[in-house]
């Protein structure tokens, strides 16, 4: 063909080939999006056009895929792009099922996400809507808490064979406590094994808006705690404490 053909045809092909190409993904992306907005605001025990959810996932996945192949012109593909066109449609599978799994575990994967988030940020507990003190569990599975013992920060293991909140010497200190002055003669038991510990008042045990005063606990001799132990004296006096889809929840009276 001569030179005005061609430019012809590349004009023609500059004018369509930007919006085929759009078009080709923007409205996939769009079906996908419009269906994963509506599972989302609709309860999982309804249903959308008389599908339930899973069922209602895989028909707009199957729709997507479709309009893709459509606007890639999978019927007017000369056999060289089949093969191209097959390839990316396998890739595009491929992300489909993965956001497929990510929505039927997102509960699950929220829970891990909030695991890996209490192992690395152990101790920041949350306040809920109603003032209960929620933590996240570490993956190691006990949990740890951020309070302030006289004011002062500690960090303490959730722990509800302990009849009492039991500070490490190293806490009782920064807490205000003169350690050298105590006397260590009441047995306790600890992860360590046996040990003795001195029997103190504290003056406030805070954890996040919840307060106790004048609340009894124990000292441990240097070395024989590793961490400050939220026990019954302080868990005792809350309304309620629960474990719930691995979160701590303190609730005060």
């Amino acid at each position: 063909p001569g030179p005005s053909a061609v430019a012809r045809v590349a004009r023609r092909t500059g004018r369509g080939a930007r919006p085929a190409l759009l078009m080709r993904f923007i409205v996939p992306v769009a079906v996908l999006a419009a269906a994963l907005a509506a599972l989302l605001m609709t309860p999982p025990q309804s249903t959308l056009f008389g599908l339930d959810h899973q069922s209602f996932a895989s028909a707009a996945i199957g729709a997507a895929l479709l309009l893709w192949l459509l606007f890639s012109g999978l019927r007017s593909a000369r056999p060289s792009d089949v093969a191209r066109i097959a390839s990316a449609a396998a890739i595009w599978a491929a992300l489909l099922l993965a956001l497929t799994g990510v929505y039927a575990y997102r509960y699950e994967a929220s829970d891990i996400a909030e695991r890996i988030a209490g192992e690395l940020f152990p101790s920041e507990p949350e306040v809920g809507s109603g003032g209960e003190v929620i933590v996240n569990q570490r993956l190691g599975g006990e949990f740890a808490i951020t309070g302030r013992v006289n004011g002062a920060r500690v960090t303490f293991l959730f722990d509800t064979g302990a009849s009492a909140v039991v500070l490490t010497a190293a806490d009782a200190r920064r807490a205000g406590i003169n350690t050298a002055g105590l006397e260590f003669d009441a047995p306790v038991t600890t992860a360590n094994g046996a040990a003795l510990a001195a029997e103190v008042r504290l003056d406030q045990v805070a954890v996040g808006p919840i307060v106790m005063r004048n609340v009894a606990a124990l000292v441990a001799r240097p070395g024989a705690l590793d961490e400050s132990l939220l026990g019954m004296s302080f868990l005792g006096r809350l309304k309620s404490y629960a474990v719930e889809r691995g979160r701590l929840v303190l609730t005060a009276r």
